[in-house]
């Protein structure tokens, strides 16, 4: 019994290094690198990007120069949000003659707002595999050190540059309960959490800069406070911000929902549908169980 555990625990030992060390060609391999600090490299990241031909990359400048630290030889091309179009088609022609290329963002892991995306989504539309190597994500790492509610999050990536649009944006969000993320460069982080304030009040909020590096700092406040530290002491650095959804509570949320079957119900009478119908789609879109769908329904 011993022998045959033993012997089961060696076979998947040799599957999972085996998954680990072989670099196929012809594969999209999307690969997330540190977002600051060089010891968050991944074996297996360095391992598959040391073993293909050729490297997509946003910044290359900045990548040559990261990989250099580790001698790897790979070709660099760039994808940018200009010209993505044509190196988009050079990399899916060099996926179809099984060719081994890999794709890194500026940090962090790929195609999470930023162009790769759209390179990810050209692979799956020609009938090319992806295989994601997963680490680091500036995401992920602000929200584990937030100390708000993540069960539920949304990630918004950079606002709109526009003082009017980023307005909008805001204004949207305002009802928005899940917690939020942000990426923001120093220069506009000022006007964007004196923006975010106007717009939603004094809410809980985290401040992640320069995440994983040497003058790292991570600091859960409100609003206010972070406008005021900032406005006092220059941003420098990169910065990722963190805030709490809106708190609604129980009645209110009680009071929108009666408010918005009201205006479902009429809207379907005015149909002049079947009251069967009509419940059929309350159940559907709203979620109602069935008996209090057709209660409504009924009596609309």
């Amino acid at each position: 019994m011993v022998l045959e555990q033993t012997s089961a625990h060696s076979e998947e030992a040799s599957e999972q290094a085996q998954v680990k060390m072989e670099v196929k060609p012809g594969v999209l391999y999307v690969v997330a690198i540190p977002i600051g600090n060089l010891d968050d490299f991944t074996p297996r990241a360095w391992h598959v990007l040391e073993n293909v031909d050729y490297i997509a990359c946003e910044e290359v400048q900045a990548s040559r120069r990261l990989l250099q630290l580790h001698k790897i030889k790979a070709q660099l091309i760039s994808y940018r949000e200009s010209g993505r179009e044509e190196a988009g088609e050079r990399i899916l022609e060099l996926l179809r003659k099984n060719t081994k290329v890999a794709l890194i963002a500026g940090a962090g892991t790929p195609a999470i707002s930023d162009p790769g995306r759209d390179l990810v989504e050209r692979c799956y539309a020609a009938n090319l595999p992806i295989s994601p190597i997963p680490g680091v994500s500036a995401l992920t790492t602000a929200l584990s050190a937030a100390g708000l509610p993540s069960r539920r999050f949304a990630f918004e990536g950079f606002l709109p540059r526009q003082s009017g649009e980023c307005k909008q944006v805001l204004q949207a969000l305002a009802d928005e309960e899940r917690t939020m993320v942000f990426f923001e460069a120093p220069h506009r982080l000022v006007d964007t959490l004196q923006a975010m304030l106007n717009s939603w009040g004094n809410r809980r909020a985290f401040v992640g800069r320069e995440l994983t590096k040497y003058f790292e700092e991570c600091c859960q406040a409100d609003l206010e406070f972070f406008c005021n530290k900032y406005q006092k002491t220059p941003p420098k650095g990169e910065f990722v911000i963190v805030v709490e959804g809106a708190q609604v509570n129980e009645q209110d949320r009680e009071l929108a929902l009666q408010k918005q079957l009201a205006e479902d119900t009429a809207f379907l009478k005015a149909l002049n549908l079947p009251a069967r119908t009509q419940a059929e789609l309350l159940i559907h879109f709203r979620g109602l169980n069935k008996n209090k769908a057709k209660k409504l329904t009924i009596n609309a």
